[in-house]
């Protein structure tokens, strides 16, 4: 990536986005439309695996944002670099609004355990980081006051849970961003979660 002319806002995963609660809400709706509970029972078995990639898909993405904040952040302390296309900069914005996305995946949760227990009659094993994450990135968002003010990488402000690096892993969490950033495959990133949170 070229850091010459400033740091992109997005440093590409936009195009790999998905509106979990659009995407989860249409899983939901085909549940529903089967009138039988045993259908209702083994639909949602069969769509439990899609729940569970767009899960992880999402709580991916968060804590991409969250590792490339600390990058940026962190790696140009010294020499603050212009962040550039930041479409949030300098407008008005409604925290229920920004928050949205993030607090009806949060809310998830606690429904999709009930819900493993009703259909499937079992505890949903989910990793522990993944509520960790969102909350983090929650925090990250609010702290920032949805980053309308962010015109300079040093106008970022991290949450205190993440960790203060060295430049081996700023270069390792620039080096697997941007091969995430090719593949669109969040998942790989949380191979490196714990170099920003423990």
């Amino acid at each position: 990536m070229d850091f010459s002319k400033g740091v992109l806002f997005d440093p590409g995963y936009s195009k790999y986005t998905l509106a979990f609660a659009t995407n989860i809400d249409a899983v939901y709706n085909v549940i529903f439309s089967m009138k039988a509970m045993h259908q209702r029972k083994f639909k949602f078995q069969t769509v439990y695996p899609q729940i569970l990639k767009l899960l992880e898909h999402t709580v991916g993405f968060y804590l991409g944002c969250l590792l490339w904040a600390t990058f940026i952040t962190q790696n140009f302390k010294d020499e603050p670099k212009e962040i550039l296309e930041n479409d949030y900069l300098g407008r008005s914005v409604k925290e229920d609004e920004m928050l949205f996305e993030v607090n009806y995946a949060i809310s998830y949760f606690d429904k999709l355990k009930k819900d493993c227990k009703y259909y499937l009659g079992k505890n949903c094993n989910l990793p522990n980081d993944w509520f960790e994450i969102m909350s983090v990135y929650k925090d990250f968002l609010k702290i920032n006051n949805f980053l309308v003010d962010a015109k300079s990488t040093e106008d970022i402000k991290l949450p205190k849970e993440i960790k203060k690096l060295s430049k081996e892993d700023l270069d390792k969490i620039l080096e697997v961003i941007d091969s995430v950033v090719k593949s669109g495959d969040f998942k790989e990133l949380f191979k490196i979660k714990n170099l920003i949170l423990c």
